[in-house]
């Protein structure tokens, strides 16, 4: 059997997928362009947008990714009557796509699995409370990096923020800019970081401030590392990262200073939830090799 999976990048999650299907003694090909798809039995569309993995191939099982910002928009243009399983991140938005297809009337099985990441690959220790707050994200509006602002403003002043992406938006970059000059914080842009398993060390807290995510591996990768997650209020962010979320700057704030610290905990949840068994999980989704798996 031939297993292709078609992703204009060179998303981390390929190799693994990569493996679970050699593993299972099939061919894995990844292609980046969706219009060069070979002759498959399986094709793994990574997102569920045709602009970027394709229409449904004709004579293939046909199995979609939806991470998240195709529920804005993409996912309208995919012929749905080709495709035989749909592959959800989050909670909150399977059960919006299952309402959404319900009212069109179509019939794709829509199953939930959270990104898989491999625990060995991320450094794990013991840590405890510190001021080095990261944020592994891109400078982009959709990141609410505002509200990261005013959670730093709510610390004292020994507290900094780290900030590892792309600069998608310059308008956001200087809004950082001049308000943490103003406010006399240290906010530090990083760009684009190869090495985030590095780049993790010197931080005690995640923080994500996002107003939209699917299953953010930023957070996942952290947890993994020992460092304490603290996560604005989503959609779907309930089900994933319930025990650390926070709704406003000071709730946030409370928590990096007087919530206990505990290390084994974050990467506990992180294994238990995050792991490569999501993979193997995706994997037998595509291959329709576990049909009773509960939508």
């Amino acid at each position: 059997m031939k297993v292709s999976l078609v992703t204009p990048w060179t998303n981390a999650w390929v190799p693994y997928f990569k493996a679970e299907v050699q593993r299972r003694g099939h061919d894995f090909v990844h292609v980046d362009d969706w219009r060069a798809v070979p002759a498959s039995d399986v094709v793994m569309h990574g997102w569920a947008s045709w602009q970027h993995a394709g229409q449904p191939v004709d004579g293939a099982r046909n199995v979609y990714f939806l991470r998240r910002f195709e529920l804005f928009g993409p996912i309208s243009g995919i012929e749905w009557n080709k495709v035989d399983a749909l592959i959800v991140v989050n909670d909150w938005i399977k059960g919006k796509v299952e309402r959404m297809f319900a009212q069109r009337g179509i019939k794709v099985p829509v199953h939930l699995v959270y990104n898989g990441a491999d625990p060995d690959r991320w450094n794990y220790r013991e840590r405890c409370h510190g001021p080095c707050i990261g944020m592994a994200c891109h400078v982009h509006p959709k990141k609410n990096l505002p509200l990261a602002l005013q959670v730093l403003a709510r610390l004292p002043a020994e507290y900094e923020l780290h900030i590892a992406g792309d600069i998608q938006d310059s308008c956001t970059a200087q809004y950082l800019d001049h308000l943490a000059k103003a406010s006399r914080r240290k906010v530090y842009l990083y760009g684009h970081v190869d090495n985030l398993n590095e780049w993790w060390e010197m931080m005690d807290y995640c923080l994500s401030t996002s107003i939209s995510e699917g299953n953010p591996n930023n957070v996942i990768e952290a947890m993994l590392k020992g460092i304490c997650p603290v996560v604005h209020h989503w959609p779907g962010a309930q089900d994933q990262f319930g025990p650390w979320l926070f709704r406003t700057a000071n709730q946030a704030a409370q928590s990096i200073v007087h919530e206990p610290y505990t290390s084994a905990r974050y990467r506990s949840h992180a294994c238990k939830h995050f792991g490569l068994d999501n993979i193997a999980k995706a994997v037998d989704i595509a291959l329709g090799s576990n049909q009773e798996i509960a939508q």
